[in-house]
């Protein structure tokens, strides 16, 4: 649990268009409820200090307050809206670093991430407590991963730069960023499992 580290913030990205999917990706039934609800409570479960929504615009944040409203409210969910529109995740990032309430570390999750895992966030935030405030690197992910990692609020300046170059590729993003890698177990290589697909999430739900 993070009680015991330093305070974090959480983020999710759903602006997507779930082209793959063919329907809304957060708005997928898992256990009953959305699958960003079950996001949602899986970070606060873990003692999040805040939960963020990043989506493209208030159309799409009604349809999920809605839907949270109707499985029972989180309505102390906040929502930011990407300044860039249609610009990928890279603009639900920086949409929602450039809003967190403090100076600091955000955990980031996408919209289609079912399995958080929490020994892995532990292990990262863990981290966070050792780096010095004037020496934070801008990231703390794993391996070929953007996210289920943490964004320091300081990399704003930097996503701004390539989204104002057109430069919308998160791997390319991610080289500009300084960085700290965490290797993952084979357990917690679970919370990489992504529900973009039809066959994906059939998979997961046990259809």
């Amino acid at each position: 649990m993070l009680q015991d580290l330093p305070s974090i913030h959480g983020l999710i990205l759903a602006g997507g268009r779930s082209s793959r999917m063919g329907t809304d990706k957060a708005l997928l039934a898992v256990v009953g409820k959305p699958l960003l609800m079950h996001i949602i409570m899986q970070m606060k479960s873990v003692g999040v200090k805040s939960v963020t929504v990043a989506v493209n615009d208030a159309a799409r944040e009604e349809v999920y307050r809605n839907a949270l409203t109707e499985h029972g409210g989180y309505e102390s969910v906040q929502y930011v809206h990407d300044q860039f529109i249609d610009c990928g995740p890279i603009a639900g990032l920086h949409a929602g670093l450039s809003m967190m309430p403090e100076e600091g570390y955000v955990f980031v999750l996408a919209c289609d991430m079912p399995m958080l895992s929490e020994s892995l966030l532990d292990r990262m935030a863990a981290e966070c407590a050792l780096i010095e405030t004037e020496e934070h690197v801008e990231v703390i992910r794993t391996p070929l991963q953007p996210f289920h990692a943490l964004y320091h609020t300081s990399a704003v300046p930097k996503l701004l730069l390539q989204l104002e170059r057109g430069e919308f590729r998160m791997m390319r993003m991610l080289d500009q960023l300084s960085h700290l890698l965490i290797q993952p177990t084979l357990a917690e290589e679970e919370a990489f499992r992504n529900l973009n697909t039809p066959e994906a999430y059939e998979s997961f739900i046990g259809l």
